[in-house]
């Protein structure tokens, strides 16, 4: 993972550095848009998860539950410990209180560091005095509770207890099993966004994978279609190409693949887009215009920004759902903007 981050930023260097050129009232929502790209993948970080009640086996056992591989610990810091796991070597920091970590255990880690998010685990015949011990510790801190359990039938079983616990009130994100497969999506979406990717990474959720890399597109497909509103002839090609670029690379970093200019590269002449996307985007936007007359800044924008989420779904279908390029094409062509007015005359 090593060129990952140097590569996604140098592309976020870029395109800030193009926005900056364009007129003061563009630059402002544009910015806006791209505040959540930013904390979710270029201030990405380890999550920070608090375990407290009952077992669920041992850290690595319950990691790999939720899908993890290659799962190995690392260091430990007042409390803390490290687990690094699948081909990206992605991490997660975890204090484990569970009802037989000593008190001392527990106060060290909380005084260094504040959890994200706290896991309340739960097998049952939980005694009065040990319920007690983990209630107090998951109300701690201010962070989200998710509460977990073995089985559905536990699940409700806790939901039970915590409904009539006053001290978790409006903590509680949320209550699953272990069994079910919306879980690692529901604890993903828990964490503060520059946690989600990194946890994701490291469970291999790929159902989070896509919720995350399609969070992107709506963003990437306003800020193009801002920039293609403006009559600046030939000024937003450089910045759509960016944007784009930076868009396939942030999905492909989703997945934990090393992402490279290359690659990046490689994907868009796949789908036909070898003169780059940008380009592509502005001549189909000028076919329309031939079509359509006194429209042509709201069409260029409407093209840019389709297009552009074409792009991020097909780079969803191939790199997150591991669709065959044949397939990633024809998602890719199915969702371009088509003109529709053929015959009205000029």
């Amino acid at each position: 993972m090593n060129s990952e981050p140097s590569t996604l930023l140098a592309l976020y260097d870029r395109l800030t550095g193009f926005i900056e050129k364009l007129p003061g009232g563009l630059q402002k929502p544009i910015l806006s848009e791209l505040t959540p790209i930013r904390e979710l993948f270029l201030e990405q970080r380890s999550p920070r998860i608090l375990l407290v009640g009952g077992t669920l086996e041992s850290v690595p056992l319950l990691l790999s539950a939720m899908g993890a591989t290659q799962i190995h610990c690392g260091d430990a810091k007042q409390g803390w410990r490290s687990y690094q796991g699948g081909p990206s070597s992605a991490t997660a920091w975890i204090l484990d209180a569970r009802n037989d970590a000593p008190h001392t255990h527990w106060e060290a880690g909380m005084s260094a560091q504040t959890p994200d998010i706290v896991l309340f685990l739960y097998e049952g015949d939980l005694p009065s005095a040990e319920w007690e011990k983990a209630v107090q510790r998951a109300g701690s801190s201010s962070a989200l509770i998710i509460a977990l359990a073995k089985s559905p039938e536990l699940a409700g079983e806790v939901a039970t207890r915590l409904e009539k616990t006053p001290e978790l009130s409006g903590k509680v994100r949320a209550v699953c099993s272990i069994q079910d497969p919306a879980f690692l999506e529901t604890l993903c979406a828990a964490l503060p966004a520059p946690g989600q990717l990194e946890f994701a990474r490291l469970t291999n959720a790929r159902r989070a994978q896509a919720f995350i890399a399609s969070s992107l597109l709506k963003s990437f497909s306003a800020v193009c279609g801002l920039i293609a509103l403006q009559p600046i002839p030939l000024a937003d090609l450089p910045i759509l190409a960016a944007l784009q670029s930076l868009m396939v690379g942030l999905i492909i970093h989703t997945t934990g693949r090393p992402v490279t200019l290359k690659l990046i590269g490689e994907f868009l002449s796949a789908l036909g887009l070898s003169v780059g996307a940008g380009f592509a985007f502005r001549e189909a936007a000028r076919a329309v215009v031939r079509v359509i007359p006194f429209w042509g800044n709201a069409i260029s924008s409407f093209v840019a920004g389709a297009g552009t989420y074409a792009i991020g779904r097909a780079a969803i279908a191939y790199f997150v759902d591991d669709s065959p390029i044949r397939e990633t094409r024809r998602i890719f062509l199915s969702m371009l903007p088509k003109p529709r007015a053929k015959n009205v005359s000029p």
